[in-house]
C-alpha cells in the first residue's frame, strides 16, 4: 500500500438529508447481526445462502444487511470470533445474535506463537494464488463532518490473494456537489481514495527500507511490535487472535496497529481489523488558490475480511474509514468494497493506476439509475440512502 494519497481542493457547499428509503419484497430478508451477550452491531459480517444459488452479501458499517431469498433456502452467518449460525428466512426476524467464541487462553506469551509459519503460509498462498482475480463491488462517500458531498460506486476487478492489488475499473457512477463560488467553504475533494482498500499483511522482506509500510507479518515484527494473543474456539475450529501494537520507539515507519484472526489449523488469516500510524497524504492545491502543495498526516481504520470459498485466501471484503484535517475542516471518506464472484458492471481491462482520479475515470459513462438500483450488493447504510437519494432526485449523477 502506498502512503502518499494524491488530493485536490474543491468549493462546494453543505447539504445534508434525513431522508431514508427501503425497499420490500416477500422475498427480501433484512436484518441486524449483533453480538448475543453486547448487543453491538457486528459490521461486516458474511450472509451466504445455502441449500440453493450461488449467492451472498456481507453487513454495512451499521450491521445490516439485505439479501433476496428463494423457497427452501437458508442463511449461514459467519464472523470471525464467533460461532456460526445457520437459519431459515423465518427464524432470522429483524435481529440476528451471533454468539461470541469460547476463550480457551488468554495472554499468552509471544514465544508459543507460530508466528514464522503464519507468515510463510500467508506469503506462501501469495505467491501460488498470484494470479488469481475476483470482481469487486465499491462504494465511497465523503464527508465534513454529518454532511456527505461525494457518492461513488463501482465495479471493479483485482488480484485478490490475502491482498489486493492491480485494480482495474469496470463501470461505476459518481455524483457530487458543484463548486459554488458564493459559499466560501473549501472541502476536500478525493482523487484515487480507492488506493486505501489495497492493504498489505504480510511480506517475505528480511529489512525494511524506512520507506516501505511495515506489516505485521514480518521477519523481525518483534522488534517493531508489542504482540500478544488469546485462542478462541468456535466449536469447529480454534483462532489464533493475535494483537500487534507497535512499540514506542517506532518513529518515521508508516505502521499498522491491528488486530489478526488466524485460523490455528492451517495458519490463514480470517480477519484483520486495525489502523495506520504515520501514514501521510500529499495534498495537492489548484493555482488559483495560489497556496503551496503540502504534506498532512492522516488516520484511517480499517477491517478486511477473507474468504475461503475458492480454495485460497481471499479478500472477500475491505471497510476503510479516513480522516484527517485541512485547516480547521475535517474531511473523512469511507469506503467499502465487496468480493461480488462474478462481474456485473461492464467491460473490463482499463487499469487503475496509483495517481488516477476515479471520478475522472468514470466520466462519460452511461447512468442507468435502475440497473445500480438493482445491483445494491451491500446494504447502504442510513446515511448513504439518504445522500443517494437527494443526488438522485437532484439528477446529480454524471456530474463532475
Amino acid at each position: 500500500m502506498r502512503t502518499l494519497i494524491c488530493l485536490c481542493i474543491l468549493m462546494l457547499p453543505f447539504f445534508s438529508s434525513d431522508v431514508f428509503s427501503q425497499e420490500e419484497s416477500e422475498n427480501v430478508v433484512e436484518a441486524l447481526v449483533v453480538d448475543s451477550e453486547t448487543g453491538e452491531e457486528l459490521p461486516f459480517a458474511s450472509i451466504t445462502v445455502v441449500g440453493g444459488r450461488h449467492l451472498s452479501t456481507i453487513t454495512n458499517a451499521e450491521g445490516r444487511f439485505r439479501i433476496t431469498v428463494e423457497k427452501g433456502e437458508r442463511l449461514q452467518f459467519t464472523y470471525a470470533g464467533y460461532k456460526a449460525a445457520t437459519l431459515t428466512p423465518k427464524a432470522v426476524g429483524r435481529k440476528v445474535k451471533l454468539e461470541p467464541a469460547t476463550l480457551m487462553v488468554s495472554g499468552v506469551e509471544v514465544r508459543a506463537l507460530p508466528l514464522k509459519e503464519i507468515r510463510k503460509e500467508t506469503v506462501r498462498q501469495q505467491k501460488k494464488h498470484r494470479r488469481k482475480t475476483a470482481d469487486y463491488f465499491y462504494r465511497q462517500t465523503a464527508f465534513v463532518d454529518s454532511t456527505c458531498y461525494e457518492y461513488v460506486e463501482a465495479f471493479l476487478t483485482g488480484k485478490s490473494a490475502v491482498a489486493l492489488s492491480d485494480l482495474k475499473l469496470n463501470s461505476g457512477r459518481y455524483a457530487g456537489i458543484m463548486p459554488d463560488s458564493t459559499t466560501g467553504q473549501i472541502l476536500q475533494f478525493y482523487k484515487n481514495f480507492f488506493t486505501f482498500s489495497q492493504i498489505e499483511l504480510a511480506t517475505n522482506k528480511s529489512q525494511l527500507d524506512p520507506r516501505d509500510d511495515v506489516m505485521p507479518l514480518y521477519e523481525k515484527a518483534t522488534k517493531l511490535y508489542d504482540i500478544d494473543y488469546d485462542i478462541l474456539s468456535d466449536s469447529v475450529s480454534c483462532i489464533y487472535v493475535i494483537r500487534f501494537q507497535p512499540k514506542d520507539h517506532i518513529k518515521g515507519y508508516t505502521i499498522l496497529d491491528c488486530t489478526l484472526y488466524v485460523d490455528s489449523v492451517n495458519n490463514h488469516i480470517l480477519r484483520c481489523d486495525g489502523s495506520g500510524r504515520n501514514f501521510r497524504i500529499l495534498q495537492k492545491y489548484p493555482k488559483a488558490l495560489k497556496r503551496k502543495d503540502e504534506v498532512l498526516p492522516v488516520t484511517f481504520n480499517f477491517s478486511i475480511n477473507m474468504t475461503e470459498e475458492n480454495g485460497f485466501t481471499e479478500v472477500q471484503s475491505v471497510y476503510v474509514d479516513t480522516y484527517h484535517h485541512v485547516d480547521s475542516t475535517l474531511v473523512r471518506t469511507k469506503s467499502t468494497l465487496f468480493n461480488i464472484g462474478v462481474h456485473q458492471g461492464g467491460k473490463k481491462g482499463r487499469d487503475l493506476k496509483f495517481e488516477d482520479d476515479l471520478h475522472k475515470r468514470i466520466e462519460g459513462q452511461e447512468y442507468d439509475r435502475d440497473y445500480w438500483r438493482k445491483n445494491e450488493f451491500v446494504r447502504r447504510t442510513r446515511a448513504e440512502e439518504a445522500v443517494l437519494e437527494l443526488f438522485e432526485r437532484n439528477d446529480l449523477f454524471g456530474v463532475f
